[in-house]
């Protein structure tokens, strides 16, 4: 049975700056593999994740995140 969990990331330096960036990084991480739900917030500067960690994990999507140029930091629990 699927593990899916929230993962609440915080993008760093105010760098959602719009409706489009909120776009750009939902599609870059639903297409994910176990990624569930995404929605970014321009407004909160996060990113509410749900994912099925046993297909992926919060420290991937972090790593994804960063890699479409978002600096991120983990809001909550530890990362995996």
């Amino acid at each position: 049975m699927a593990k899916v969990e929230r993962v609440d990331l915080t993008v760093q330096d105010k760098a959602i700056h719009c409706s489009g960036c909120e776009s750009r990084i939902e599609t870059v991480l639903k297409k994910l593999p176990g990624v569930v739900k995404v929605k970014a917030d321009h407004k909160t500067q996060r990113v509410a994740i749900t994912l099925d960690t046993d297909r992926t994990s919060a420290s991937e999507m972090k790593r994804r995140l960063e890699l479409a140029g978002y600096r991120t930091g983990l809001v909550g629990s530890a990362l995996r």
